[in-house]
Parts: C-alpha cells; structure tokens; sequence
C-alpha cells in the first residue's frame, strides 16, 4: 500500500456512498464516493421572502452540462451538452495529436428545444437533436453509451465505468449549491466515422468516410455537473488523460472556481484508483489568449498538505465560443496544450514532459 493510500485510512477519510444527495430538502456536502440519485428538485429552497420555490421554478434553475472526451491515438473527440433552460447548446470537435488538426461542430437552441434532461449521470438520459448535431447520452450504474451524428463526425460508444468516481457537492452563494462528479472510463465497443465533407480529407476530398474502432486501450472521462451557481461565474479547469512512461493509466482533474469552501473538486486516478487533491492556483501570464502564454497550476503548501503540485500548461490549439445576449453570456475557452511538471504525493512522484490535456477558461452569465 503507497503512503497516501495508508494515510488515508489511518485518519479515516474514505468518503461515503449517499443513496440520496438531497435529505430533509438541504443537499449533503462534502466529497463522496457515489450519490446514487441526484434528486435535485426535492431541494426545498426559498426566495428572499422566505417563499418556497415551485418545482418549475427549480427545475428552470437548474443549470446542467455533461462534457465527455474519447482518446484513441491520434484523436481526440470532446463533446458537450449544456443547458441554462433558456437556451441549450451542444458541441463537438475532432483534434489530431499529430498533425495539430481540429474540427468543430457546434449547435445552439432556444429553451430546451429538440432536448430531453431524464434522471442524472448514475441512471438517465440527455439527448438533444439539431440540424448539425444530434446527440444521445444513455447513463447506467456500470457503463455510459454515447451517439453522436454531425455534419462531420459520427460516432458510436459504449463506457464502462470505473470503481472509484470524484463526487463532490459544496454551496454556491447565498441558496445555491454544486454538484459535480468526473471520472475516468474505458471504451467497450464502438467506432468513429470521419465523414467525406471533414477537413481531415483535405488531402483526399470527396473520399469514403473513415472508420477508426475503439479498442481495449481507448481512454475517455466524464464531467457532469448540475447546481444552482451563481448568476455570474467563472471557472479554471485542467484535464489530462493519459499513459504515462511507466504505462498506467493516469488521469487528473484540477479546477479553480465555482466550489467556494475547503472541499475541492480535485483529484487524479493511477491504474482507476483516486487519489483526492488539495485546492490548486491557476495563473495565465497575460489576460491576451494566444499559444504562447503559459499556464502555471500549483498548490501552496502550507505545511498541512503531503502533496506538491507544480504543472505549466503551453497551448496548443483552442475551441473558443463568445455569447452575448445580454441577460445571458458565456466566454468559453478550452484549450489542447502540454502538460509539464510534478505531482508529489507523500513518496510517489508523478512526473510529466509535454503530456498533452485540456485546459479551460470558462465566463458565464446564466
């Protein structure tokens, strides 16, 4: 057993599984291993007159978005579903390790038109269709099935899950509250199709779609998130999906923003097990965004922490999107880049050099 991990059960931090996250109409805070049903509208909230809400009125609060990324060397496919309930969007883009290629197809609509929000991310469904993009998202206990058509990808996949997620749930504001939980997952079965109208057949137009099969060491994570924030919010967020020199499998989530106490929604997974983080620092050398700036992601250890984190993240290629509609807005930038540093817990040393990940700068109005 590494140290952290004997750390951890010595002071009996192993989080709990809530069969419910919201008892006696208030959620339950904290950093858990599983909430099984998200019942979100049980939450007993109240207006500035102390006036209960309705649950339409919950419900249309509620803000939702699911973002999940597929790895099968070279590509590298994120997707996204976000809804404010008076407008949702949908989004996916193509990225070639290699050549440095992306493609982007993206989707706006009023409300929750064309969109369907069942259940949560344990047992539910999310599905949105528009003339661009249709997706569906099919979540279970044990696995997540994603189909996607646009007008340049396709693609079909079966996730399996893993034993040991990132819950979290902290307050927002005044009334409000967060939940979000990410995890890493493996591919099952499943394909993407490069359709003959993408630029990656620049070389070859009007060719066959092309057909990459997901295999046993297809790699993908999931981020789903669902609260009641803030009418303006801003988010930093770090994601790295990968093998490293050793060949296990490492992922890490690192985010800045949005849960305002102690519990942070940080961690990173060696071979599917978690490793909890402590609160991280982003920093960005100028407020001009262009490849060249780099990132700095750290903790400042005080004392009380056995783990150092010290990464800089150099841009690559960016999907970023502006909305301005006045009531709402968003500023949304993710990054692809290189990961580069250290990640010190109690004796192990996670070392990286030029890993590629995401990075994100996100501003919302909702």
């Amino acid at each position: 057993m590494k140290q952290y991990d004997k750390e951890q059960v010595m002071n009996g931090l192993q989080p709990i599984v809530l069969d419910q996250l919201i008892k006696n109409g208030q959620p339950s805070f904290g950093v858990f291993a599983q909430v099984k049903d998200i019942n979100y509208l049980d939450y007993h909230s109240h207006l500035i007159s102390q006036k209960s809400l309705p649950k339409w009125r919950k419900n249309l609060k509620a803000n939702q978005f699911c973002f999940i990324q597929i790895i099968e060397p070279p590509y590298r496919i994120c997707l996204a579903l976000a809804t404010i309930k008076l407008a949702t969007s949908g989004f996916v883009y193509l990225y070639n390790d290699d050549t440095e290629q992306l493609e982007v197809c993206e989707a706006l609509q009023p409300l929750t038109r064309h969109t369907v929000l069942e259940g949560d991310c344990y047992q539910g469904q999310m599905t949105f269709a528009h003339k661009h993009l249709t997706l569906t998202l099919d979540f279970t206990p044990s696995q997540i099935k994603v189909a996607l058509d646009s007008q340049y990808i396709a693609l079909d996949a079966t996730l399996q899950r893993q034993a040991q997620p990132l819950v979290v749930c902290t307050p927002t504001g005044r009334r409000g509250w967060t939940f979000t939980q990410k995890e890493p997952l493996t591919a099952v079965t499943g394909h993407l199709s490069i359709k003959a109208d993408s630029q990656f057949h620049v070389d070859a137009p009007n060719t066959q779609p092309k057909q990459i099969d997901f295999t046993d060491t297809t790699i993908a994570n999931l981020d789903w998130t669902l609260g009641y924030m803030r009418h303006e919010t801003n988010w930093f967020w770090s994601c790295i999906n990968s093998y490293l020199a050793d060949g296990r499998h490492f992922a890490l989530n690192l985010a800045m923003g949005v849960n305002e106490t102690g519990a942070s929604e940080n961690a990173c997974w060696l071979d599917g097990q978690i490793v909890y983080l402590p609160p991280v620092m982003f920093t960005r050398q100028n407020l001009v965004p262009t490849v060249q700036n780099t990132w700095r992601i750290y903790h400042q250890n005080l004392g009380w922490s056995h783990v150092d984190i010290e990464l800089t993240f150099t841009p690559i290629r960016v999907y970023k999107k502006t909305d301005n509609f006045g009531v709402i807005a968003s500023i949304f930038e993710q990054w692809i880049g290189e990961y580069s540093g250290e990640i010190r817990i109690g004796e192990e040393v996670i070392l990286l050099d030029k890993v590629l990940g995401l990075a994100e700068d996100h501003f919302a109005k909702w």
